[in-house]
């Protein structure tokens, strides 16, 4: 062992025994999880060595755990709440809100005038599907793509991020080959062809060799190391979809409204959620 890492290792080892020594209530918490949860967390990106911390409230920029530390929130509920937590007028609005109904299960005019506001602020969007989540709009929209268009394949970026559709569950991390989960049958990604990002000849060729129904992509990568596309890129893309007769999706979970007011431009379907 090197010195370095050596020293790495200490700084860990002392770290994690002030953590321990904070946590305690939620290291109880951890062990209950554990009996009722799989792994003691609700998803796997929310555990992390030697347990997480579990949180009681969260206010503004700050969340308080069981044993009362306080943190300032990087994560902010995965990025939705650029207004921080529980702000005031929202709290206010949403109670307010409440009492018309909390989940009315018939077509109604809120839905028709949130659609309608999302098609003027959205260039280019002109019709609007509600989903529960990201995973699910990209699921629909695939099965969309490929009833449009009577083609089979799909193609995705390298490090590209699309929930847990089995159909897109490939190519996440290196070497971006095979299924990327245990129990998930490599038929079920046997038509989804994977590519670089910012590549335009490996698309092409992807494009040229395959009947592909669609292009899904993340204008700016995220879990892939939040790349951005560069000049041009996207607009090419665009142009060579078009060129063969592909659509093109782009997943805008992230870009869309939270990494910016609106990023999609000209796009022929957009999974926003």
């Amino acid at each position: 062992m090197s010195i370095l890492s050596g020293r790495i290792q200490e700084l860990i080892d002392r770290y994690a025994k002030i953590y321990m020594e904070r946590t305690g209530r939620s290291r109880e918490l951890f062990e209950r999880a554990r009996k009722v949860l799989p792994g003691g967390t609700t998803y796997q990106i929310r555990y992390f060595t030697p347990y997480p911390i579990y949180v009681t409230r969260a206010s503004g920029v700050k969340v308080w755990d069981a044993d009362g530390n306080e943190y300032v929130d990087y994560w902010m509920g995965h990025g939705t709440h650029i207004l921080g937590h529980s702000p005031d007028f929202v709290v206010k609005a949403v109670n307010e809100a409440a009492y018309g109904g909390t989940h009315l299960g018939y077509p109604n005019t809120l839905e028709v005038e949130y659609a309608e506001l999302l098609t003027k602020v959205i260039p280019n969007v002109e019709m609007v599907r509600f989903s529960n989540s990201g995973t699910e709009a990209n699921m629909y929209a695939v099965r969309l793509a490929r009833a449009y268009t009577g083609r089979r394949y799909v193609i995705k970026m390298e490090g590209g991020w699309h929930g847990g559709y089995d159909g897109l569950h490939v190519g996440v991390n290196p070497p971006f080959e095979g299924p990327e989960s245990l129990g998930l049958p490599p038929e079920h990604i046997k038509y989804t062809l994977v590519v670089p990002f910012n590549d335009l000849d490996a698309l092409e060729k992807a494009l040229r060799g395959f009947d592909v129904a669609a292009v899904i992509m993340e204008p700016v990568l995220g879990s892939g190391g939040c790349i951005e596309p560069q000049p041009g890129y996207l607009k090419s893309v665009r142009e060579l979809v078009d060129r063969y007769g592909a659509l093109l999706i782009f997943d805008e979970v992230i870009t869309g409204f939270r990494l910016a007011p609106v990023v999609v431009r000209n796009s022929s379907m957009s999974g926003l959620t």
